[in-house]
């Protein structure tokens, strides 16, 4: 396996488990809206224990925000690698990131909103452009086996 094969098949791990980790914190996102907790932890970042194990009351909502840190570290770490390695998903991959700085920014919006409608479908729609453009990264470093 050549140098450039190897970075390829190292991007499309990373950009496969970010989008994972994306669809992931997504899913978490729509089932706390969908069964109203979504102020059940109402300050922003951490939820009163921190990074604690949390309360019953607002469990979903800890893992969602928590899911989102390690979400966003994972989308960095694949920015960074192709910037670095894969000259074909650099410039996706850094609009992944400022995509995931706008979404963590409407999110704190959305708490301290106290779930603003139009925050709220903006956060989601934000969301869905961030698996967009992960997605597109993914796809463009897939290489079907000869």
């Amino acid at each position: 396996m050549t140098k450039l094969e190897s970075a390829n098949t190292n991007m499309l791990i990373l950009s496969f488990i970010s989008l994972s980790l994306i669809y992931t914190v997504m899913l978490f996102g729509v089932y706390i809206a969908a069964s109203h907790q979504g102020l059940s932890c109402n300050s922003w970042p951490l939820c009163p224990n921190g990074f604690g194990f949390p309360q019953e009351k607002y469990f979903f909502e800890h893992f969602h925000r928590t899911l989102a840190i390690i979400t966003s570290a994972a989308v960095v770490v694949t920015a960074v690698y192709a910037v670095k390695k894969v000259r074909s998903a650099r410039n996706l991959s850094a609009l992944s990131v400022i995509v995931i700085i706008v979404q963590i920014m409407l999110g704190m919006l959305v708490v301290n909103s106290k779930l603003e409608p139009l925050l709220v479908a903006a956060h989601l729609s934000v969301g869905v452009l961030l698996f967009a453009t992960m997605l597109v990264t993914f796809l463009s470093t897939y290489k079907p086996m000869r």
